[in-house]
């Protein structure tokens, strides 16, 4: 069983991410939480497998839950209507990055990443520390652009004297080529 703690500040949000992760007979739903406050306290209650967090909530966000969660290692899937900090949260180690609404078949892709690291604690021990490293709020660069192609997809690239990353995002799959200079 993935032991799962959703996070949301909305609460209609929470029932409809519930709704669907019933229908995964290895997900155990431990608990919800409404801000970022309660999600450290949950955290280190019920010790969750995988939480599902979104990342702008009152009183504190997402980002900063993950700094402040002390030595537990869940795997975190960010669960978000904003699909701007998708970038810094697969480099920071998020195993998914989910955009509301969330689909049946995204959600289980997203599981799939969940189960395979199930029970790999280093792995999951890196990522917590790459995701700790992120919560600094970025600064983007003013050569970062979003644009959109013939193809509905969305494109975001950085450049600098080190190297440039282009990130794609189609709503089915997420490619990050980053190219180095150096």
């Amino acid at each position: 069983m993935i032991r799962t703690l959703i996070v949301d500040d909305e609460s209609i949000a929470r029932k409809v991410l519930r709704d669907e992760l019933e229908a995964f007979e290895d997900v155990e739903i431990v608990g919800e939480a409404d801000n970022g406050q309660e999600a450290l306290r949950l955290i280190e209650e019920l010790r969750p497998d995988l939480v599902f967090l979104d990342l702008r909530m009152p009183l504190m966000g997402g980002f900063e839950v993950i700094r402040l969660r002390g030595d537990i290692l869940p795997a975190f899937i960010i669960v978000t209507a904003y699909d701007q900090h998708a970038i810094e949260a697969f480099e920071a180690g998020a195993i998914d990055y989910l955009l509301k609404p969330v689909s049946q078949s995204r959600l289980q892709r997203a599981l799939q990443r969940a189960r395979a690291l199930q029970g790999n604690k280093r792995q999951l021990a890196e990522n917590a520390a790459k995701l700790a490293d992120a919560t600094a709020p970025a600064i983007l660069p003013p050569t970062r652009k979003v644009v959109t192609s013939e193809r509905k997809a969305r494109q975001r690239s950085d450049s600098s004297a080190q190297g440039v990353k282009l990130c794609f995002f189609t709503g089915e799959l997420t490619l990050l080529l980053k190219v180095s200079f150096q």
